[in-house]
């Protein structure tokens, strides 16, 4: 793929009566590398513009607007270092401008999926990820956490307004001694449901209510108890997490205020 300033126009352009909405952009992994999601109320049209110092990608989103107010964050990097969001008025009509900014220059797609787009570009993730739309819970702490952009102000809910689907934003495997645990971090508490499947040996953990801030992705694991985790959305307002059991082995699961913990290895609380 040649870099430099280049101009795509990508899909039949379509002249919607009213502008689609885009409710959420989420920053997560895809196979290890770095994606991002935009969520439109309808397919996007869109036009795509890259640039080559410093590398940016920048999605025109034809007769689009946001359902959240617009802005701009600086990040650490290694990869994404800036995503800004704008509303343009063109020619009568409204145009979602998203620009994303990177340290370097990589190879990236931009695919077109029913009411989504996704951007995936070949460079690390951004650590902790990063949700526009809504604002998601600070991340667990780490040994070394990186610097983290202060999270925004949560919007004021209206009275009698149903509740808003709690975000799944991150599945991370940890070793305990001889036990595996699996957090599931959220913006918020997850109701659950979960039952074993044998031949081969799986805990599938169904979440009611609940959205992937990430795509649907495969987590390798390889250890003595647990091959891999795997996440999907069952429906716009439900998710499942199935872990691929290297052998049976009791597990419980520990409700947090933000997500679950997945104990493998007892059946026991400590």
């Amino acid at each position: 793929m040649a870099l430099g300033l280049g101009l795509l126009l990508l899909g039949p352009i379509r002249a919607p009566a009213a502008p689609v909405v885009v409710s959420a952009i989420f920053a997560g992994a895809h196979e290890g590398r770095f994606q991002l999601e935009i969520r439109g109320s309808e397919p996007l049209d869109y036009v795509v513009i890259e640039g080559a110092d410093p590398f940016s990608v920048s999605l025109l989103l034809l007769n689009a607007t946001f359902a959240f107010p617009t802005e701009e964050r600086q990040l650490p990097g290694p990869g994404l270092t800036k995503i800004r969001t704008a509303v343009l008025e063109r020619e009568g009509s409204r145009l979602g401008r998203l620009d994303l900014t990177f340290a370097t220059s990589a190879p990236y797609r931009v695919i077109k999926e029913g009411t989504r787009i996704l951007v995936r570009v070949e460079m690390p993730p951004l650590p902790g990820g990063l949700v526009l739309g809504r604002g998601p819970a600070e991340p667990r702490p780490r040994p070394t956490p990186a610097p983290a952009a202060p999270a925004p102000t949560p919007p004021t809910r209206v009275p009698g307004a149903p509740a808003p689907v709690p975000l799944i934003l991150e599945l991370r495997p940890e070793v305990v001694g001889d036990d595996v645990q699996v957090i599931i971090q959220a913006d918020g508490p997850l109701a659950y449901k979960s039952f074993v499947l044998d031949k081969p040996s799986r805990i599938v953990v169904d979440f009611k209510r609940a959205q992937l801030a990430m795509s649907e992705d495969t987590i390798e694991v390889d250890n003595a108890l647990l091959k891999r985790i795997r996440s999907s959305q069952l429906t716009p307002t439900s998710a499942r997490v199935v872990l691929d059991l290297a052998r049976p082995k009791p597990f419980w699961i520990e409700p947090q205020a933000e997500g679950v913990v997945i104990h493998l290895g007892t059946a026991r609380r400590p």
